[in-house]
């Protein structure tokens, strides 16, 4: 199902990537995940492992910012050409071409922001800590190889993981008897925020009148007598 919204479509986006995991005890039993997007009150405790999504952090990237602009969506196939291919977080190009239904659709530069997430996996069993550390570097937030699809609006985004780390602890619920493993990654995914809605504009057909230029009379020639 579609998320369309700024940081909707990117938290959904990472919910799906991480809703695919499993993981084995030594009896072979699998298990799959549940994803929250906040630690689960009351439901967990026969259901570890789970993984937690948090937005810790939304920033302003000036390095990627283009100057004033404005953009255009081109249908009618002449004219202004189009340099706008998406609406960031909501609309795709197919879904653009719909909306602007042969004209065309304008809106001002967006503004490029870095979306700051905290994934937390937790878990009672050492092995299925392991396992999730294993797949979550290795398949899920690789180093130097990171990227994340966001089917709203059709873009292939940079999903950066910029940190790992230990946050095990004992379980209050079993008298402090019990580890939960706990491993904490710090994600960094690219996005941009509309500053303007988008909304059609209409194309000049036809001009009435004459333009000209008035160009002014040329100085006058000085010529010297030797």
């Amino acid at each position: 199902m579609a998320n369309p919204g700024f940081t909707l479509a990117e938290d959904a986006a990472l919910k799906r990537r991480l809703s695919n995991l499993s993981v084995s005890d030594d009896r072979d039993v699998e298990r799959v995940p549940r994803v929250f997007f906040r630690y689960p009150e009351g439901e967990t405790e026969n259901e570890y492992p789970f993984v937690t999504i948090d937005l810790v952090d939304i920033s302003y990237v000036p390095q990627r910012q283009e100057s004033e602009r404005t953009y255009f969506y081109n249908d009618t196939g002449h004219g202004q050409p189009s340099n706008l291919h998406f609406y960031p977080s909501e609309i795709d190009e197919a879904a653009m071409k719909g909306e602007a239904a042969g004209g065309l659709l304008t809106t001002e530069q967006f503004v490029p922001v870095d979306l700051i997430y905290q994934i937390t996996t937790h878990c009672r069993s050492q092995r299925h800590d392991r396992q999730l550390t294993m797949l979550l570097l290795r398949r899920v937030f690789p180093f130097r190889r990171g990227f994340i699809e966001v089917p709203e609006d059709g873009t292939i985004r940079r999903c950066d993981l910029m940190d790992w780390r230990n946050t095990d602890v004992l379980d209050q619920e079993a008298a402090y008897r019990k580890r939960i493993f706990r491993k904490v990654y710090t994600v960094m995914i690219n996005a941009e925020i509309p500053q303007a809605d988008l909304f059609g504009a209409s194309q000049v057909t036809q001009v009435h009148g004459q333009l000209s230029v008035n160009n002014p009379k040329p100085p006058t020639q000085l010529t010297e007598d030797f």
